[in-house]
């Protein structure tokens, strides 16, 4: 795997010359490519790990600057806002002591920052002591936007340390073409078909984490621990279950076949949507998910090449193959009700979905010039 130089902290400084050398030297010495490498992987790291414990960063900055005692910095509604977040944000504090070093952190900012800014000011009243007699008073709450900014930044890094031998390993990058498709088995016994154009990226070392760019139809095995999908846009978050995920255009759609899945938009501080099989729920990049809607399961992941069905009725069955097909075919009214659960790809032979499905039922079918039948046994 190709080491990614914009991982690098200090990238986007040096000049094309410099980036050139570098890259020079990275392809020369395998030791310092492997040691980007590893930089990306906790990157990748740190960065879900603090998604998953605080989903809005900017909601440590106020928890910090009210436990530091500058809440007269927040507005009222910035107030109200950290009250609703605070039991998540201890709650987070709990899960990761490291957030109490940024907390630290973001509080010696203010210190500093603070301390800049009445230097600054002392020596502009100095200079400037008649001007400033007809100026409005210094208000200090742009104090808190700078912090803000200045800190934000931050907060990763000051993880870096503390974290850095929880999960050190090379990331997995799979990509599949426009107009292909893949299987991949994980190694939790998970399996992913990666449909094009698409990119899938996870630890080397799994864990139950995957990065996705594109369309994907999972299986995720049973576990005690979350299975989590993120795309630019959402985060889903799964136990045991089917379902399809599609990240294109700036959106996120989920679709789930069987089990439970919570979705949520990325850097959303809301309660996740909570999503039923059968039904489909959108994000939009920087907005909370969609209420969920129930969908056609065969027409809602023809994209993934595969007919999949979940309880549909036979006779349903029938009019979609059909249409999929160009083929008429009809079923008999005592077998029409029944429903089926069952896989099969888009590229098999119709005649053998049909055996399939008949032998399902204990059926038979009949081929004529005008297409297929389904009938009952006799």
């Amino acid at each position: 795997m190709a080491a990614n130089f914009n991982a690098l902290p200090f990238w986007e400084a040096l000049t094309p010359e410099e980036r050139e050398a570098l890259q020079a030297l990275l392809e020369q010495d395998p030791r310092l490519a492997r040691a980007l490498m590893h930089w990306e992987a906790l990157q990748a790291y740190l960065r879900t790990q603090l998604e998953m414990a605080v989903p809005d960063r900017r909601l440590l900055v106020l928890y910090a600057l009210a436990r530091s005692g500058r809440a007269m910095l927040l507005t009222p509604a910035e107030q109200d806002e950290l009250e609703r977040a605070r039991p998540a944000l201890e709650r987070a504090l709990q899960a990761l002591p490291a957030l109490e070093a940024v907390i630290a952190d973001i509080t010696s900012a203010c210190v500093d920052f603070e301390e800049a800014w009445a230097v600054h000011f002392a020596a502009r009243r100095h200079r400037h002591r008649a001007a400033e007699r007809r100026s409005r008073p210094l208000r200090r709450r742009p104090v808190y936007r700078w912090v803000v900014r200045l800190t934000l930044g931050g907060v990763v890094l000051a993880l870096a340390g503390i974290l850095w031998w929880q999960q050190v390993g090379q990331r997995v990058e799979w990509r599949v073409a426009a107009g292909a498709s893949a299987v991949r088995t994980l190694a939790d016994g998970s399996i992913v078909r990666l449909v094009g154009p698409a990119v899938l990226r996870y630890a080397e070392r799994f864990d139950r984490r995957l990065e996705l760019e594109g369309q994907a139809y999972l299986e995720v095995q049973a576990n005690t621990s979350p299975f989590v999908v993120e795309t630019p846009e959402a985060i889903v978050t799964v136990l045991g279950t089917r379902f399809g995920v599609r990240s294109t255009g700036g959106q996120t759609e989920v679709v789930l076949v069987e089990g439970r899945v919570a979705l949520n938009g990325r850097g959303r501080a809301e309660t996740p949507v909570m999503l039923a099989p059968g039904q489909r729920s959108r994000v939009m990049a920087g907005q909370a998910p969609e209420p969920p809607v129930p969908v056609r399961m065969p027409e809602a992941l023809a994209w993934t090449g595969l007919h999949i069905f979940n309880g549909m009725p036979l006779g349903e069955i029938a009019r979609y193959l059909s249409s999929f097909y160009h083929v008429p075919i009809r079923v008999d009214t005592t077998l029409a009700v029944e429903p089926i659960v069952g896989t099969f790809a888009q590229d098999q032979p119709l005649p053998e979905i049909l055996q399939a499905l008949a032998a399902t039922l204990d059926a038979r079918v009949a081929r004529s010039p005008e297409g297929y039948h389904l009938l009952p046994r006799r």
